[in-house]
Order: structure tokens, then C-alpha cells, then sequence
């Protein structure tokens, strides 16, 4: 089975409280069997504006020998669009995912001499705009 579509999530936290939110959650993607977690990184700005990138296992409260199967595929590009979206004293979290369940969905598709002609996140909030009242 070939590759699903990846997805770069990025997420922001004030620096302190990072370790907390994201542990578990991590936890959760690592067992799932739809998703799988590609490449991680955290990207901070510091006060005199320098972008620079952490390693998720060099936060404290990380879960030990927790690595991303494949880095580096975040880039030095990525990270400085990244950082544009990053506050002063706030970290950003970038998970770059599989979705492994939708490689499955095209390989059964293309069985049926079908192709998947389109795909899109719409972001949670959008979600819950559209749905709002129902």
C-alpha cells in the first residue's frame, strides 16, 4: 500500500503550558491506526525575533524516545511560515500526519478504475460555523 495524503497541523501554546497539552494527545496518534504522526517539531520566536527549532523530546514531560519516524521533512521554509503565526513567548507545535486510511480508500478505487480528483481540510472552526443552530 502506497503513502495517504500528508497534512501539516499546527498548533500554539504559551512556551510553559506546551508539554501538558501535547503528551497525550501525542500518545493517542502513535496508537492510532488511521493516523500516523510523520515528523514533529516545535517552533519558538524568541524575544529578539530568532526562529529556532525544538525537538518534541527536549521538552519536559515528553514522553521518553518518543521520535517522529521520518524527520526532517518539516522544513526550514515551513518553520519560518511557522513562526510568522507565532507570538512572542508562545510555541508553535507542527505535526505533519498520514492519513494512512485514506492510501486504503484510493487503493480500492483505483481497483475500480476510479480516482480521488480532490481533497481538503476545513479547519474545525468552520465546522462547528456551518453547523451552528443544528
Amino acid at each position: 500500500m502506497g503513502w495517504g495524503p500528508l497534512e501539516l497541523v499546527v498548533m500554539t501554546f504559551p512556551a510553559a503550558r506546551l508539554p501538558a497539552g501535547i503528551a497525550a494527545a501525542l500518545e493517542r496518534l502513535v496508537e492510532s491506526a488511521d493516523v500516523r504522526v510523520v515528523d514533529a517539531l516545535v517552533v519558538r520566536t524568541g524575544p529578539d525575533g530568532v526562529v529556532s527549532a525544538v525537538e518534541l523530546t527536549d521538552l519536559p514531560g515528553m514522553p521518553p524516545g518518543w521520535d517522529a519516524p521520518i524527520e526532517g521533512l518539516i522544513s526550514e521554509q515551513d518553520m519560518r511560515e511557522i513562526s510568522a503565526a507565532v507570538a512572542t513567548g508562545e510555541d508553535a507545535v507542527a505535526l505533519l500526519v498520514e492519513h494512512r486510511w485514506s492510501a486504503d480508500l484510493a487503493e480500492r478505487v483505483a481497483g475500480l478504475d476510479g480516482v480521488i480528483v480532490a481533497s481538503a481540510a476545513i479547519p474545525a472552526e468552520h465546522a462547528a460555523e456551518a453547523t451552528a443552530g443544528r
